[in-house]
């Protein structure tokens, strides 16, 4: 992107924009794309943003309501969060400046997906198996953390597992150009803590739509 952008506008204008642009490119395809696109209307959640550092307060929330498949940014939860997003200013202003970036792209990635991880009702049932906060650490000059709550209830203070990669891993594998396994194998993914959270996620993400 050309223009940095604010929280707000990030999270309430570009995420839902695009959530809802991929939604209608699934109606698109018609008939091919019947399946999917009915798994994803029948989406009915709400994922927690919390951005560290956006304003005085030393933090802004936002709430990304999904009804019947669509998207809208809104102040309140329309349900229980099954998917909290924390982030400091820094992993915000990295995310944003990548054009056509979201953190369910870099869950994504992460689970093996190039590109963005379209939520449909069997993935947000998978994903609500997972329980308890796993951090993802990018480093290297550019790097950044984003801590991700899988859960409704409260957000601890230690991450139960730590999932650290770098920046040319992190790259690869957002392009679909390393294979996470791989990727695992020859320690350029590592895993610190809980492995079972790790392995939930990822399974979680390729599952089938």
């Amino acid at each position: 992107m050309t223009e940095a952008q604010t929280p707000a506008e990030f999270y309430g204008q570009r995420i839902p924009s695009q959530f809802n642009r991929a939604l209608a490119a699934q109606a698109a395809l018609g008939e091919e794309g019947r399946r999917v696109y009915d798994a994803m209307r029948a989406v009915d959640a709400t994922i927690r943003v919390v951005v560290e550092g956006a304003e005085r307060d030393g933090a802004e929330t936002w709430f990304l309501n999904i009804h019947a498949g669509e998207m809208a940014a809104g102040g309140d939860a329309s349900h229980p969060p099954f998917l909290t997003l924390l982030q400091d200013r820094r992993a915000f202003e990295r995310l944003a400046r990548e054009a056509g970036d979201s953190a369910l792209a870099l869950l994504g990635g992460l689970s093996g997906l190039a590109g963005e991880m379209r939520l449909t009702r069997s993935r947000i049932e998978n994903l609500s198996e997972v329980d308890g906060l796993v951090t993802i650490e990018v480093t290297g000059d550019d790097g950044f953390a984003l801590r991700t709550h899988f859960g409704q209830g409260p957000v601890p203070e230690a991450p139960k597992t730590t999932i650290t990669l770098d920046e040319t891993a992190y790259r690869d594998l957002r392009s679909g150009a390393l294979d996470p396994q791989a990727a695992f194998m020859n320690q350029q993914i590592l895993v610190e803590g809980d492995m079972q959270a790790a392995m939930q996620l990822a399974l979680a993400a390729i599952a089938p739509d």
